[in-house]
């Protein structure tokens, strides 16, 4: 009986606990049961990912900056020197156009056992000095710069709005299909003159819709300072945010988003060159304009921060949306890296050899296995053995500095022909006539550039090799991912 009063005073017990007690109820709600022992089980936040984005994109683009502008370089410097050399070589009756019979680089003899053939850089060479002239003489033809200027400044907004997306649009696709032009005219190099020159036409040809298509553009830009209009200004806002809009609200992946970025790099590498040729126009202008030096100043810096700003709040989207971590613009830096050591260094076969350490030994802890893992959790399949250098597109065929232009999709010779359609505008312009000598001012001046170029070419490209080398160790990541990504 004992027994049987204390089960019910117990079951009675627990059924008043389980009763429903408001106060109690509402107790629990505003305390919501604390449980410290479940801090350390809170999954890291990708917020944290996300912020580092900034810091590790801006890496990525300086890179990517510095590359295309050795490329502008070495368009300014090197190559007039080997197409000069090789003119000369060829008048002389020193050397000769090397044929198909020769291909894979060969420096031996003719028959007669007089001449060697050129070799096949030194061709390509030859070939893109005369498309940048060819293309110069055609701009400064056919393009009249005042007319579009004109047109263009009466035009209403909704007009230049289309017309700037147009521009933007195919400029883009211009950049695909320039690389592969210059890539198929270069492997055609020593091809019979009847299947090179529709070639060398159609490459041309591009190269003239191109920088006639970035003239534009350069214009719009002059435009919008020249005038009290902001309507320019206000396109390329509207621009940018439909740049965000098309972009982040999509999934990507490292082979998806690197196209991305090298568009990136390049407008940022068109955005300085814009700059600096509405500088220079702005600098002969005839008329001061509506807006003074400060306010053109602050146009242009406010041009900047939206681009960069833009650039930012894009990849930091993208990297929330799409859950990606900050290693993989690392990786990013890693392939153009290894770009610049491979194409320099043929005879390795190994990539114990590119990055100075053992690749093959396969790690034990379950660490290194996770940073050696793909993302969606596969192992890599080199562990355990001894991986093979990827192989570098037209190694041997393109110079060393064009070799990155398939990486990055800039073609250096379109921007070149601006660069040099301004230098002309500004030989012509009022100041330059009004020296004593004219024409022995402008030679000095075109002479001292080249030197310039030369020298910031070979400067900038000890530095590019140098950083390389010193983070060959580095690599072995954006190998792995070396042969699967290109640009556009």
């Amino acid at each position: 009986s004992a027994a049987k009063s204390v089960a019910a005073a117990v079951a009675e017990k627990r059924s008043k606990e389980a009763e429903p007690d408001f106060f109690a109820w509402l107790l629990d709600e505003l305390r919501s049961r604390p449980d410290e022992e479940q801090l350390p089980r809170i999954p890291r936040s990708h917020l944290q990912e996300v912020a580092n984005v900034p810091k590790q994109l801006e890496k990525l683009l300086l890179l990517g900056f510095l590359l295309c502008l050795d490329i502008l370089l070495h368009e300014l410097s090197f190559t007039p020197l080997q197409a000069i050399r090789s003119s000369l070589q060829l008048t002389l009756g020193l050397r000769r156009w090397g044929s198909w019979s020769e291909r894979g680089g060969n420096h031996s003899t003719s028959a007669s056992g007089k001449r060697r053939a050129l070799t096949i850089t030194e061709q390509g060479d030859f070939l893109r000095l005369s498309l940048l002239i060819l293309n110069v003489t055609l701009i400064l033809m056919i393009f009249d710069v005042s007319w579009m200027y004109h047109y263009i400044r009466g035009e209403s907004f909704l007009k230049l709005y289309v017309l700037f997306n147009m521009l933007e649009m195919f400029e883009r696709w211009c950049r695909s299909v320039g690389v592969d032009l210059f890539d198929l005219l270069l492997a055609s190099a020593r091809h019979p003159w009847y299947s090179l020159l529709p070639k060398y036409c159609a490459t041309l040809i591009y190269c003239f819709v191109h920088a006639t298509m970035h003239l534009i553009r350069v214009i719009l830009l002059n435009v919008a300072i020249n005038t009290s209009s902001n309507a320019v200004f206000l396109i390329i806002v509207t621009n940018n945010f439909a740049e965000i809009k098309s972009t982040v609200f999509k999934r990507y992946e490292e082979k998806s988003l690197f196209p991305i970025i090298t568009s990136d790099i390049v407008e940022r590498f068109y955005l300085l060159l814009d700059i600096i040729f509405v500088l220079a126009r702005l600098s002969i202008s005839q008329h001061s304009g509506t807006f003074t030096a400060p306010d053109i100043c602050f146009w242009l810096f406010l041009l900047v921060v939206l681009e960069i700003g833009t650039d930012w709040i894009k990849f930091c989207l993208i990297a929330k949306f799409s859950e990606m971590q900050t290693k993989t613009f690392e990786v990013y830096r890693e392939v153009l890296l290894a770009d610049i050591l491979l194409c320099r260094c043929g005879q390795l076969t190994s990539v114990s050899q590119v990055t100075g350490h053992d690749t093959s030994a396969q790690p034990e802890n379950g660490s290194m296995n996770k940073e050696l893992a793909l993302k969606d959790g596969k192992e890599r399949p080199h562990l355990g053995k001894e991986r093979q250098v990827p192989t570098v597109p037209y190694r041997g065929i393109h110079s060393f500095s064009h070799v990155l232009q398939r990486r990055l999709g800039f073609s250096g010779v379109p921007m070149t022909t601006i660069l040099v359609v301004h230098f002309v505008v500004l030989a012509r312009a009022p100041c330059a006539a009004a020296a004593h000598q004219p024409r022995a001012t402008v030679g000095v001046f075109a002479a001292a550039f080249f030197f310039v170029c030369l020298l910031a070419k070979i400067l900038l490209g000890i530095v590019l090799l140098g950083f390389a080398a010193r983070r060959r160790s580095r690599i072995s990541r954006g190998l792995e991912l070396f042969p699967k990504i290109k640009s556009l």
